[in-house]
């Protein structure tokens, strides 16, 4: 009787289980918010947002789309006091919980696929969204795109992530590169580090030593660096902006939609058992992965059309403003700068180059990323 007990047991475990699975499901496909405590940006009834908190997260959004760090973001919040919907301080893993929440813009998510409707369209909630879904699309690209690779302008994943999780105090600590030669024939490549001389008032940024890993026969003054490089970076952004503006709408969208025309129509005839299961798993598949692929095409098409409505002017005035008045602290300036840059090389003085006192933008050679 034991043994028949918990089986039993078991049985009525999975039922419980599926019904508590199919209740959620019910629930999304009719448009209801998810239960529990209430959501940050939102009211007690779950469905009308709370204007304060719902402002801050349209303004993080659109601000981790233009490439600002959530810990930048949280800093601004704890600053301020802002707290969850628990009373917590804010965390970067809370936040970016919360970013990934497609409940932003209305939708639901169960697993890790949104819920759709019969005609393989999201279905969109009864509650009050914050963001558009271009936006979160946007977003959420950005995140899975970015498991261990960094992200490209164009939302697609680039070379490996550093790991660099340190609050940096200087523009172009570990971006800049020594680009002297070593005695073997070799360039040296070691990020440069700052430094300070009793002789200069400014900081230095030098290649390390040579139990570091460098070559330590490089420095440059860094307040002159720092406003070189800021001109490139700010001029770059100007001329992307120019050409995402002049992108124009996704060329794809008559594509998307004849794929999801036929995945609507294979299963109408699934259902009405004009076609055989094995006809429909088999197709419906690919036809679902090509939609997938397209949908993601889209979503990077918009994080560049949301990152060109980036107003350029605005962010040169903001990057020359004081954090406290509105301005860029250094985490989103870095955040520009490695957009546009891979690195830095900085190379020798040398003879005829005249000396580290006079400076020379030509021994900076800029490393662009694609874009």
């Amino acid at each position: 009787m034991g043994l028949v007990g918990v089986v039993f047991s078991k049985i009525e475990a999975r039922k419980t289980r599926r019904r508590m699975q199919q209740w959620h499901r019910d629930r999304a496909e009719d448009g209801k918010p998810p239960g529990g405590r209430r959501t940050f940006g939102w009211k007690e009834d779950r469905m009308t947002r709370e204007p304060t908190e719902a402002k801050l997260l349209a303004d993080a959004v659109e601000e981790f789309i233009a490439g600002r760090s959530l810990n930048s973001i949280v800093r601004d919040w704890q600053s301020i006091g802002v707290k969850t919907s628990t009373g917590r301080d804010w965390t970067t893993s809370s936040l970016k919980r919360l970013l990934q929440n497609p409940r932003l813009c209305g939708y639901r998510r169960i697993g890790n696929q949104l819920v759709h409707d019969d005609h393989g369209e999201p279905v969109v909630g009864a509650w009050e969204a914050i963001v558009t879904p271009e936006q979160w699309l946007a977003v959420d690209t950005l995140f899975r795109a970015r498991a261990g690779h960094r992200v490209g302008r164009d939302g697609k994943p680039a070379e490996t992530l550093p790991v660099d999780h340190r609050e940096h105090r200087h523009l172009l600590s570990g971006i800049l590169r020594c680009g002297k030669t070593k005695p073997d024939g070799t360039v040296c490549n070691a990020q440069l580090r700052v430094t300070r001389q009793r002789d200069c008032e400014q900081h230095i940024y030098a290649c390390t030593t040579k139990g570091r890993g460098g070559c330590g026969g490089l420095g440059r003054r860094g307040d002159k660096v720092d406003e070189y490089i800021t001109e490139l970076v700010l001029a770059k952004l100007e001329q992307r902006q120019a050409v995402a503006k002049a992108a124009g709408p996704w060329p794809k969208e008559a594509e998307l939609e004849r794929i999801e025309g036929k995945l609507t129509t294979l299963t109408e005839q699934w259902k009405s058992d004009q076609i055989t299961d094995d006809f429909f798993f088999t197709n419906v598949r690919d036809l679902e992965q090509q939609r997938t692929s397209l949908r993601n095409e889209r979503a990077r098409h918009a994080a560049v059309a949301e990152r060109a409505a980036t107003d350029t002017t605005d962010i040169r005035r903001r990057w020359h403003t004081p954090p406290e008045d509105g301005g860029l602290d250094i985490s989103q300036k870095r955040a520009y700068v490695r957009e546009a840059l891979h690195a830095v090389v900085v190379l020798p003085v040398g003879k005829g180059n005249g000396s580290r006192g006079n400076f020379n933008p030509d021994l900076l050679v800029p490393v662009w990323r694609e874009g």
